[in-house]
Formats: C-alpha cells, structure tokens, sequence
C-alpha cells in the first residue's frame, strides 16, 4: 500500500490545537495546585498536600459523609491546627475558640462564611443563622426573651406535659395486651418528642408524632435538611458554575428541602395570625417587636424555620446519641439509673427545676455531648480583612477557619481515652488530661446557641423520667460501635437504636 505522506504530514497539525489545549490545562492545574501547596500564604500550615493543592478533596468528603472522619485523623495526624483545603484551617485548640468566635476588643469580627449560607432567592431575607452581622443582631434581640429564665419557667409545664406523653406512649399497650417487655427504636421516638415540642413552641401546634406514633411529613424531610445544606455548601466553593453544579444534587433531596421551606413559612404565617399569648418561642418575641425592631414576615417565616429545626433535630440527635453510649456502658447506666430513683420518690417529682442539680445526669449529658456533638462540622468563619492572629499565629484576611467539635474533642492531647464514654471527667476534672476550655458544645460569642438552657432542661427531664421509669438494654447485645461511624452532613445520618424496655416496678402518677 502506498503511503499518503502528504496525509502525514498534516496529522499533527490538524491534531495540535486539541493537544495543545489539553497541555495547557493540566499545566494551569498543575501550577495551580503547586502554587498552592508551596507558594500560597498558608504554605506554612501542615496537611495532606492533595487537600492543600485544590478544594475537590474537601467536597467529595463532604459529599460522601466522611468528613469528620478525615478531620479527626488529620488533627491526630498533623496536630491542632491543619491546613483542609487551599484556603481553609480546621483548629483543635481551645484557644481557638476566642480567637475565632468570640468579641474581642481591637478586632475585626470573623464572619460566617457565605457559601454556606447563600439566599436561595434575591428577595429572601437573612435569617438568625446567616453571615449579616447586622441582621444577626437585630433577630437575637429580638428572640433573647423567648429563651430567658423567665420564658424557661413559662415553658416548662408544657414541656414536661410532652415528656408525659412521650412516656405513656412507650407504656401503652401493645395490639390492646399489656407487655412485661418491648422494644422500641429511640431514634424515632426522640424525633416525634423534640419536634413534636417544637412545633407547639414554634408554630403553635404538635406535629401529633407521638399520638400517632409516625412521622409527620414536615418531619420526615427535614432528615434531608442538612444533606440539601452541606451539599449546596459543597458546590458554592466554585462560582460563578455554582449555579450549574447544583444540578448534580439528588433531585430528591432538592425538592424536599423546598417542599420543608414552603411548608414552614406556611405554619408560620398560621402561627402569628393566632394573635394569642401563650407560653412558647413567638409570644415574648411578638411583644418585643411591638415595642422595638419589627421583623417582616419573610424574616418571621425564615426563622421560624431554623428554630424549629434547631429546636428539635439537634437535641433528638444528642439524645441518641447518650441513650447508646449508656446502653453500651453498664457502669455509667448502673450509677445514673441509681441516682435517678435515688433523687424521687414518684414519677409527678420529675420536673425541669427538680433535675437541675443532679451531678452524674449533668456528667453524662455533658460526656455524650463531648464524644457525639450534634453539630458535627462547624461551619467555618472568614477571617476579616487585613488578616488577624489565631491560635498566636497570623492568618492572611479571607482565609476560612473553623473549630470542628467532633475531631478537636477526640484527640488524645485534648482528652485522656478521647474516643471513650467517661462521665466521671466531669465530676473530677483533672486538667492535666483533660482540657474542659475546648468543651463547648453550644458554641461561643455572639453566634451561641440561643437555647441552649432550654435544650439543656429538655435532655435532663427526658433521661430522668425514662430511667426512673423503665430498666432499658440494647435489643441486640452484638449492636454496639462507635457513633463517629456514622455518616455527617453538618447533622449526623443517625442510624436505629433499640431498646428493650422493661418497667421497673415504679408506678407513674397518672
């Protein structure tokens, strides 16, 4: 066959721009990533260098669930503070939390990031949660009164009328027969009591979970709230195809998040059109507002909506998660079961002010809080203009920076045996094995969490109440891991927990 040299000849050149394009690209990567790692002005702080050089590892981590887990073997790895992406550090140091969190005079704020907070909509307003200082402020002032000592005490009878509920349900009997045992899965049932709460104390009326013993709607989707935030999160790392990326998240888990968005402005607009006062989170901030700053509709329906679920998600989840780590160690079960019924007499003794003061409850919650904080990833702050000093080190403006609970509180230079279940850390502290200035779980500053006392009070109850009432065990003794298993999207992805219970010869005051 003769050969066409001409044809040849002009292969390459037909062939050269393609190649020419695709060398020039991975070279633009390749510079990009070395620049990154070895010239970027973070270059000084350890970390993988595949998460130094560019932000993917980061997003699939957090796409995949995982990212807890790479924090805490990075920080044991690298030490407390670690370089996570281009222009990100993740701090397992107590001092980081005044640093980044915290007023401090002469300082700049560090502000929430933005990508993780972006308006769904240009008329949408900021709520509690988001970046705007301004508009931050204003919204707390206007809900502090809703979480005062006063409201606390106005709020616990109902409360502790749900708590009641929650408990006759688990009693009642079971296809019409009384039981002697049963077992019942608390992940559910945490859920149907925190925002069955909730939605009484938000929108004014019961999501009727625990009478119905099933999910409502509302609360069967908000289960994809945090995977709809970390993801959309995920892809607001790269504008301006932010916009086209948001295409590559589960349709479902988009269209329920907008269907729980509609859903709660709509219960809001129902709650304030009672125009009644009662004991709740809306009263006290209707009556504020009636004096001072007014809040729009669209900012009541905003953060209606984050309160509710903060309300509820984040305590059915801390309540789990010590359900299992008592269920896993007999000892601590053994000694706080014995002070519960050691503390009352009758189960009508239970109440919100008689629970305060009860030192190894108080030990435990704090340990399960410890060890499984409900907000897994903190949602990272920006360093102002102009740079500032974290941890006594300087940290160029822009950088993003964040105190991750879960990674920081299970590392052994913070805690002696992290990864284990110990309350009695918190009945003895010993400083010089464990650092309690990096236990906060409700966070610190001008951001913390506005209910924590309440939350506080409900876990207190709640425990006391199923401890003094039921002898409880796991329903499979092989059932037993560590909860950092689990998958995090911000929010843990919780899986069952059950339990059998058994009455413990106590009768409740009906």
């Amino acid at each position: 066959m003769a050969v066409d040299w001409k044809q040849l000849v002009m292969l390459p050149a037909r062939v050269h721009p393609v190649v020419l394009l695709l060398s020039l690209l991975c070279a633009s990567v390749f510079l990009y990533g070395f620049y990154n790692a070895f010239m970027h002005p973070l270059r000084k702080y350890p970390g993988p260098l595949l998460w130094r050089s560019f932000r993917i590892p980061y997003v699939i981590s957090t796409q995949r669930g995982e990212l807890h887990k790479r924090l805490k073997d990075f920080h044991a790895k690298y030490g407390t503070i670690v370089r996570v992406a281009p222009n990100e550090l993740s701090y397992a140091d107590s001092r980081a939390w005044k640093d980044i969190y915290a007023n401090r005079p002469g300082h700049l704020p560090f502000q929430r990031n933005r990508t993780w907070f972006k308006k769904m909509h240009l008329d949408e307003p900021y709520s509690i949660l988001g970046y705007d200082e301004l508009s931050h402020a204003k919204q707390r002032r206007a809900f502090a009164n809703s979480f005062s000592e006063k409201s606390l005490r106005d709020q616990a009878p109902v409360v502790e009328r749900y708590v009641n509920l929650f408990m006759t349900q688990l009693e009642a009997p079971m296809a019409g027969r009384q039981w002697t045992a049963k077992t019942v899965n608390f992940e559910k049932w945490f859920n149907f009591l925190t925002f069955d709460l909730a939605g009484d104390l938000t929108f004014g009326q019961s999501f009727d979970c625990l009478k119905n013993g099933k999910a409502h709607f509302w609360v069967e989707i908000t289960q994809d709230f945090g995977k709809g935030l970390a993801f959309i999160a995920s892809v607001n790392q790269y504008p301006p195809i932010h916009k086209l990326l948001r295409y590559i998240i589960p349709k479902h888990i988009m269209q329920r998040s907008l269907d729980h968005r509609q859903m709660s402005f709509e219960k809001a607009r129902e709650r304030l059109a009672l125009q009644v006062d009662r004991p709740d989170w809306v009263t006290p901030t209707l009556k504020y507002c009636a004096q001072k700053d007014q809040l729009t509709e669209k900012e009541w329906e905003i953060n209606l909506l984050v309160i509710a679920f903060a309300g509820s998600e984040t305590i059915a989840s801390a309540m789990t998660a010590i359900l299992r780590e008592l269920m896993q160690h007999k000892g601590a079960l053994y000694r706080l079961t014995q002070e519960i019924r050691g503390a009352f007499e009758k189960e009508s003794d239970i109440k919100i002010a008689s629970t305060n003061n009860l030192a190894y409850l108080n030990a435990v919650i704090n340990e399960g809080l410890r060890l499984d904080p409900p907000v897994v990833i903190g949602i990272p702050r920006v360093v102002p203009e102009g740079g500032d000093t974290v941890c006594g080190q300087w940290v160029p403006g822009g950088t993003y920076v964040a105190l991750n609970q879960y990674s920081a509180n299970r590392q052994a230079y913070n805690f002696r045996s992290p990864n284990s279940f110990i309350p009695e850390r918190f009945i003895n502290p010993d400083p010089k094995v464990d650092n309690m200035a990096l236990f906060q779980p409700f966070l610190v500053g001008r951001h913390s969490c506005i209910g924590m006392k309440l939350a506080i009070s409900e876990m207190r109850v709640i425990l006391a109440q199923l401890l003094w009432t039921f002898d409880i065990e796991l329903a499979d003794e092989n059932d037993r891991w560590d909860w950092g298993e689990q998958d995090t999207y911000i929010l843990w992805d919780k899986k069952p927990l059950n339990v059998i219970i058994r009455h413990a010869g106590k009768l409740r005051n009906k």
